[in-house]
């Protein structure tokens, strides 16, 4: 049997404007700049959706996460 967790919205909602920061940090730069850029862009990308994971994890367990 499989189940399926419900999706917290407000965590979707994070989820979205982290990809729209990224997106956004970056819709301007061309060459060089994007390139030195996008490196920092994504590393922050990926904590900030590590976060989201976490505190979904949390939600689904009961727990509560402490970023």
């Amino acid at each position: 049997m499989t189940t399926y967790a419900p999706h917290d919205r407000a965590l979707d909602e994070r989820t979205r404007q982290a990809w729209s920061a990224y997106r956004d940090g970056l819709a301007d730069l061309t060459g060089r700049p994007y390139d030195d850029a996008e490196a920092e862009a994504w590393d922050r990308l990926q904590e900030t959706l590590g976060d989201i994971a976490a505190d979904r994890a949390a939600t689904h367990t009961g727990g509560e996460h402490g970023g």
